[in-house]
């Protein structure tokens, strides 16, 4: 498996496979450092890309609470190790822009402020009796007028809040 990296609205998550290296757990996250190839990092270092051998997660937290953000949350299992990067930005509920659309992309929004972002299998489950085309005709009209982005392609298109 590979590194995913999720945005949504509201966070941005990211997934790494493999789990937390050698005796790193959930508690000592913080405190500890532990590299997975030392050689690679110490030559990271060496040439300028590191700052300072394990401040990342410290780093982190800190720029997120500067920020205004809660810190950063992370969850670990065996084969799988995931942080989740909040973003308290308030939106407005009834943005101007709203006026200008149908009601099928008003509920396309609400859905996409709920759950993060919408795909178009999504969009077709509260939209059931329209068809595919139109559909996706509503998706690209919010792309194009720069209130929706869209993120991947084919199956794997996500809209989110811009």
């Amino acid at each position: 498996r590979r590194i995913e990296i999720r945005m949504y609205a509201d966070r941005l998550e990211i997934i790494s496979p493999g789990g937390l290296p050698g005796y790193m757990t959930l508690d000592n996250l913080v405190e500890e450092h532990f590299s997975r190839n030392p050689r690679l990092v110490n030559g990271l270092y060496q040439w300028g890309y590191i700052e300072e051998l394990g401040l990342g997660i410290d780093q982190m937290i800190e720029d997120m609470v500067q920020a205004g953000h809660d810190p950063p949350t992370f969850q670990a299992m065996p084969h799988l190790f995931t942080v989740t990067l909040s973003n308290k930005q308030e939106r407005p509920i009834t943005p101007r822009w709203t006026h200008s659309m149908n009601e099928r992309q008003t509920r396309a929004l609400a859905f996409i402020r709920e759950n993060g972002s919408i795909t178009n299998r999504d969009y077709k489950q509260l939209c059931p009796n329209v068809s595919s085309e139109t559909l996706r005709r509503d998706l690209a009209d919010l792309v194009e007028r720069g209130i929706v982005l869209k993120i991947g392609s084919k199956k794997g298109t996500n809209y989110i809040l811009k």
